[in-house]
């Protein structure tokens, strides 16, 4: 009997070839990563705005001195700078007494290899005083 004549079926799946679900797996790994690596810094910068924008509209609705319309028109720039917003993207709504409201609406481009995608934000900060 020869080495040709023996029938193993112990190791009938390892020919050294890939299976087709690893292929799959990698692939959508890999695209959850770029994914991933392309709109988690949109979305960061995003909640940064949203926390400065907040931020300004408190201290707007003290009513002090400190904080004149002005001064918050002169912030808001300072925060659209600060991010490379386009101009007018960030507004003040309304500051009446102890009331404020900063309106910040722009897109960002994220470029993906296929495609792209216009990430919306629109979003209203509202500052209530004592």
């Amino acid at each position: 009997m020869t080495r040709n004549d023996v029938k193993s079926t112990s190791r009938e799946g390892e020919r050294g070839a890939v299976t087709i679900k690893a292929v799959l797996i990698v692939v959508c790994l890999v695209i959850a990563a770029v994914v991933l690596i392309k709109v988690v810094p949109v979305y960061v910068e995003q909640q940064q705005i949203y926390h400065d924008t907040d931020e300004l509209a408190r201290k707007a609705a003290l009513g002090t001195a400190a904080y004149s319309k002005d001064k918050i028109e002169r912030e808001i720039v300072s925060i659209t700078q600060n991010y490379g917003l386009p101009e007018g993207s960030i507004q003040l709504a309304t500051l009446e007494g102890n009331h404020s409201e900063i309106s910040v609406k722009y897109t960002r481009e994220i470029d993906f290899f296929i495609a792209s995608y216009s990430w919306g934000v629109d979003y209203r900060a509202v500052g209530k005083g004592i």
